[in-house]
C-alpha cells in the first residue's frame, strides 16, 4: 500500500479550510445540477409562480381583448345610429323643402311663428326679444323690460 510521505512532495496535504472550501464548491455544483433537472424545491416554487404569473397575464389579455370588443361593437353601434338618424333627418329634410317650395308663394303668416309662454319670453336675452318681436312684425326699440311687455302682450292676445 503507498503512503502519502511515499509519493513525496508531489502531495501536498490540504488545509481544513481548503477541503471545506472545496466540499462546498462540490455541493454548489451537485446543487446546480439538480436545480436544472427540477428537482429542487426551490425550482418547483418558482416554476409554480410562473405558471401563475402566467395565467394572471393570460386571464388579463383575455379581459383586455373582450372590452376592446365591446368597446368597438358599441363605436360600431353608434356610428350606425348617427348614420339612421342623419339619413332619417335628410328625409325630413327633403320634405320639408317640398313644403316651403309649395308654400314660399304665400307669406309667412301667425300660425308658422312658433307660440311663446311668458316664462320663454321672461328668460330670454333683449338680443333674442328683438329677434322674436321683428319675427312678429313689432317694433324692436326699448329697453329689456319694455321689449318683454310688448312680446308678452303680443302672445296673450294671440
Amino acid at each position: 500500500m503507498l503512503k502519502a510521505k511515499d509519493l513525496g512532495a508531489a502531495a501536498v496535504p490540504e488545509t481544513r479550510k481548503e477541503r471545506e472550501e472545496r466540499e462546498k464548491e462540490a455541493k454548489a455544483e451537485a446543487y446546480r445540477k439538480r436545480h436544472a433537472a427540477g428537482l429542487t424545491e426551490e425550482y418547483k416554487r418558482d416554476m409554480a409562480k410562473l405558471n401563475e404569473v402566467k395565467a394572471r397575464r393570460e386571464a388579463s389579455n383575455a379581459r383586455a381583448q373582450m372590452e376592446k370588443e365591446m368597446e368597438e361593437a358599441a363605436e360600431e353601434d353608434r356610428k350606425q345610429k348617427a348614420e339612421a338618424a342623419i339619413a332619417a333627418m335628410a328625409v325630413v329634410d327633403f320634405d320639408d323643402d317640398d313644403k316651403k317650395k309649395k308654400s314660399s308663394k304665400k307669406k309667412s303668416s301667425k300660425n308658422d311663428i312658433p307660440k311663446l309662454d311668458k316664462i320663454a319670453i321672461k328668460k330670454m336675452k333683449p338680443a333674442m326679444l328683438k329677434e322674436a318681436l321683428k319675427a312678429r312684425g313689432l317694433d324692436i326699440q326699448g329697453n329689456a323690460k319694455a321689449l318683454t311687455e310688448r312680446l308678452v302682450n303680443y302672445e296673450k292676445e294671440r
